[in-house]
């Protein structure tokens, strides 16, 4: 399933389609993804932050039979520019890994991407959705807070690789009826 994105006006000409299909290939993408986009963040995102991306994918039971699942990814031809995941919790919803290339920043994919996700969420008669992040992703945080995020916890730990702010953001959804 798939469907076009309106950009914002100062997009590169090409139509950007939101894809949920689950494909073979998307968990090695979607580690990919994040080793470019956040390549200009820090050193905090080098070395271990791949592999850290890699066993939460793995760990998600994506394209599996039973689980609500579902990953989006905004592809221009035979580009990827991003993605953003919905993680079935039982009763709960995860917003997980979402990630633009640095290029495709600014356009109005993040909020696309975001949207779908929690379209999706919404469908499931889910109760809360809830997000992990850590600081200095400041674009981010504007999204969720502006969205009706609030943080839920924050922590000093042990992150990939060292020490770090696991900030925990949560959104109440609307009763099912």
């Amino acid at each position: 399933m798939s469907r076009e994105v309106r950009l914002s006006h100062d997009a590169k000409p090409g139509a950007v389609r939101l894809r949920s299909e689950w494909r073979a290939s998307d968990a090695d993408l979607i580690v990919d993804l994040h080793r470019r986009g956040y390549a200009g963040e820090g050193a905090r995102f080098g070395g271990h932050f791949p592999d850290y991306v890699a066993r939460t994918v793995s760990d998600a039971n994506l394209g599996r039979d039973g689980y609500a699942s579902r990953v989006w990814f905004a592809e221009r031809a035979t580009e990827t520019l991003g993605c953003a995941a919905m993680i079935d919790r039982g009763r709960r919803g995860q917003l997980r890994w979402v990630v633009l290339i640095p290029e495709a920043r600014g356009l109005g994919l993040g909020k696309a991407l975001f949207d779908a996700t929690m379209s999706h969420a919404a469908a499931q008669n889910w109760t809360e959705v809830f997000l992990e992040t850590t600081s200095g992703l400041d674009a981010s945080m504007q999204l969720y807070q502006a969205n009706g995020f609030i943080v839920t916890s924050d922590t000093e730990e042990s992150l990939w690789g060292g020490p770090g702010r696991l900030i925990v953001m949560t959104r109440r959804l609307a009763a099912p009826e």
